[in-house]
């Protein structure tokens, strides 16, 4: 895991001092040290020697980097061994290894996953940049942002279902690119975009302009139709385990954000199979509702637990912090992420690089209460829709928020429900299987699996509880702010933000409307905060 930053130089301004407030603003990405590639000169130093750096006005890729695989070797980013293609790249290539044994006449300089991308770039290149990454990309297996630059394109690519971002945006002086959003805003860039999930974007590097922005990859992959509930959970524990391999390859430690639901349980059961050493970790309000569930499944399980237990006041000095990591301003991912954010912390501290998240599951099986509904007023087809259309934003609502509270803590996140093959395997059973007729439980393939797996039936079919409410984090947030800020937020401004959660594009999680819009008083104190703290970029206000 990393932190990718760059520039495109449309004048003859120097560029050092903006690549080094980029690579400056995202230090806990990579906290090991820093690649840059300034037009063709590779460069390779560790933090204290930016103040060195000289940019001029070129064009200049730059990295800095978390190591996990390889080393503290594998800087990037990498060049082909005729200095054609320079590659840098954000993410995890489960089939490195395999990739390696088939360039095995090629001269790898590191032990790392990511360099594989350049050789087989150098494999495929005849000259179409856009066309060699075609063709390589359908060879990882992986969780990847990737730029990749030759004499006349620069391409920005995302993995398939956007487990990796990045992002891209423009002004008269540069167009610029970079893993968080914090990166572009440092250097007044106003309108920050997505790289879309499976894209690539080809910029003119002449021109500084996009020249292509197409679809090239597609999250879910043909597998036969399933009807059979033993075939199903026999499908998903296979790809699941193989799932579980690649994401535990090489570690002797590892973490597991655990609230006690049984997508978290699951994965601390897989993981303390495969790893010698495997901790979980959970947060929320004292005496709430996750921490004491937790405390009981762990002693059940025989996991090893630590809790990050919260006051009142923690939750609120966290909060400018949180507002800050993710980058968003919309209350319900704020209360969503303290949680996260408070268990990652214990990680971090325990000095863990990589932690296991049960995000997905819900998605893939149909775990939220409002999909028995769906079921019941449009029948089966349309929830399978619904179900594919929440997995495909999942990395708008959920992995972008998460991938950085994680690396705000220089610790990677992966994400074993979201490995291509148990998504195509999930998507392939038939969703009769997943949730019935007013279902109070929900993924019904997921819990026997768990039961499959040694998970008793009490556990396994524990009722699901919104992680803001399970923590008690919601409530805590709601009582500041009515109590403590109210005189201050009624007539602040309010922030432009794009509307989060599937339910207010679609409207079909709850019956009532006003079950779902938010709280305008949670909302306007968590806008009264972006405003005292200036955390976020000004562009965003009306």
């Amino acid at each position: 895991m990393c932190g990718i930053a760059g520039i495109l130089s449309k004048s003859e301004e120097d560029m050092t001092s903006s690549i080094k407030k980029m690579l400056i603003s995202m230090q806990t990405r990579g906290p090991d040290g820093i690649g840059l590639a300034i037009s063709n000169k590779l460069l390779y130093m560790n933090w204290d020697a930016i103040k060195d750096v000289r940019v001029e006005h070129n064009d200049v890729m730059a990295h800095a980097r978390l190591a996990i695989v390889g080393g503290l070797k594998g800087s990037q980013p990498f060049t082909d061994c005729n200095n054609r293609i320079i590659v840098e790249h954000n993410g995890e290539i489960y089939n490195y290894k395999e990739l390696r044994r088939e360039l095995g006449e090629h001269k790898f300089r590191t032990n790392t996953d990511s360099e594989v991308i350049i050789h087989l770039l150098e494999e495929h290149y005849k000259g179409d940049l856009y066309q060699a990454l075609k063709i390589v990309l359908k060879k990882l297996d992986g969780i990847f942002a990737i730029v990749a630059k030759d004499e006349k394109y620069t391409a920005l690519v995302r993995d398939s279902l956007g487990i990796r971002q990045l992002y891209y945006g423009n002004n008269e002086e540069m167009l610029a690119f970079a893993s968080e959003k914090k990166a572009l805003w440092a250097i007044e860039i106003k309108n920050v975009k997505r790289v879309l999930p499976g894209h690539i974007i080809l910029i003119d590097n002449e021109r500084k302009e996009i020249v292509k922005d197409e679809k090239v990859l597609e999250p879910i992959r043909y597998h036969e139709r399933i009807y059979d509930m033993d075939n199903a959970i026999n499908a998903y524990y296979n790809a699941l385990i193989k799932s579980m391999k690649k994401r535990t390859q090489d570690l002797d430690r590892i973490g597991v954000i655990f609230s006690g639901g049984i997508d978290s349980v699951i994965i601390a059961k897989l993981a303390s199979e495969m790893v010698g050493d495997v901790r979980c970790y959970c947060a929320g309000l004292i005496g709430s509702h996750d921490i004491d569930y937790s405390r009981k499944i762990a002693k059940a399980l025989g996991l090893r637990l630590e809790v990050n237990e919260l006051t009142k006041e923690d939750i609120e000095e966290l909060l400018p912090d949180i507002i800050e990591t993710i980058e968003e301003t919309n209350v319900g991912q704020v209360e969503v992420a303290i949680p996260v954010y408070a268990a990652i912390q214990l990680a971090s501290n325990d000095g863990l690089r990589v932690v296991l998240s049960g995000q997905g599951a819900d998605e893939l099986f149909g775990g939220y209460p409002w999909y028995s509904k769906i079921v019941e007023s449009k029948g089966y087809e349309q929830f399978h829709g619904y179900l594919k259309n929440d997995l495909l934003l999942l990395y708008k609502e959920t992995l972008e928020r998460e991938d950085k509270i994680a690396m705000a803590h220089s610790v990677e996140m992966r994400v074993p429900y979201l490995d291509l093959e148990v998504v195509s395997v999930a998507m392939s059973i038939d969703p009769r299987l997943k949730v019935f007729k007013d279902d109070r439980y929900g993924k019904r393939v997921h819990r026997e699996l768990a039961k499959r797996l040694g998970i008793q039936d009490n556990i396994a079919y524990r009722n699901k509880e919104a992680a803001q409410h399970g923590s008690g984090i919601h409530d805590v947030i709601k009582e500041i702010a009515r109590k403590k800020y109210k005189k201050h937020i009624a007539n602040i401004n309010r922030i432009d933000r794009e509307p989060i959660g599937s339910s207010q594009r679609y409207g079909y999680k709850f019956d009532d409307e006003d079950e779902w819009i938010i709280d305008d008083d949670l909302q306007a104190y968590i806008d009264y905060l972006v405003l005292k703290h200036g955390l976020v970029n000004r562009y965003e206000f009306k």
